[in-house]
This record gives structure tokens, C-alpha cells and sequence, in this order.
């Protein structure tokens, strides 16, 4: 398995020159995630870093491996992943970013009881 890991792809020689065709990488990790330890994207991030790949490692504090991107839009609101995923896209567009701004709150799709039920039944 250790040869199929990104970060030891990365690093092989014989990539070098598909760095440079790599867009700009933004990775997001929960710093309490059980399944994928936040160190691993650390790693892969230095790793990247590292031959010179333009990369960005955002952690969520006390946010787990599914928090981010199923229990946390599921409660409606402010979302923060989702938040920052839209203004990299809209980076380079000031119109967009204006209306993001300006978007109703998120409904909520189910009750924190059940969400807190999945957290506490959920291994990740």
C-alpha cells in the first residue's frame, strides 16, 4: 500500500514534471478525524510543498471526519466548509463574492438530536 500513497507519489522523480501542471490545492481536515489522522494531510501538504506545488492546509478545530461535509450542512446555517470552498471558486469574481455574501442562511435538513445520534453512532 506504502507505493499507492499520494504523498510518496508526489515525490517520485518521475512526476516532477506534472507539478507544474497541478492547479493551486487546498485540503481540509478535522483536527479530532479517527479514520484519516490530521497529520496525514499534513504530510501530504509538505509533501506537495515540497516540490513545489501551491498548496493549502485548512484544519477545522475539534471537527471530525464527517462533521464537515455531512453533519454540519445538515444543520442549516452557517457552514464554514462550504463557506471557504465557494470563495475559492469565486475567488476572481467580485460579483459572486458579493452575492455569497449576501445568500440566505441555510435551512435545516434534520433535528440535532438525530445529528448528534449519527455523530455518537458514527467510527469517524
Amino acid at each position: 500500500m506504502h507505493r499507492f500513497s499520494p504523498e510518496v507519489r508526489i515525490l517520485d522523480p518521475c512526476n516532477r514534471d506534472a507539478i507544474s501542471l497541478l492547479p493551486h490545492i487546498v485540503l481540509y481536515h478535522g483536527t479530532v478525524d479517527n479514520f484519516i489522522p490530521p497529520n496525514a494531510n499534513k504530510g501530504f501538504a509538505d509533501a506537495l510543498q515540497k516540490v513545489g506545488a501551491r498548496t493549502e492546509l485548512i484544519l477545522y478545530v475539534g471537527q471530525t471526519h464527517t462533521d464537515l461535509f455531512l453533519h454540519d450542512p445538515m444543520r442549516g446555517g452557517k457552514d464554514d466548509l462550504f463557506d471557504h470552498i465557494v470563495a475559492v471558486i469565486h475567488s476572481n469574481d467580485k460579483e459572486a463574492l458579493a452575492k455569497d455574501a449576501m445568500a440566505p442562511s441555510r435551512r435545516r435538513l434534520a433535528p440535532e438530536f438525530l445529528l448528534k445520534l449519527a455523530h455518537w453512532a458514527n467510527p469517524f
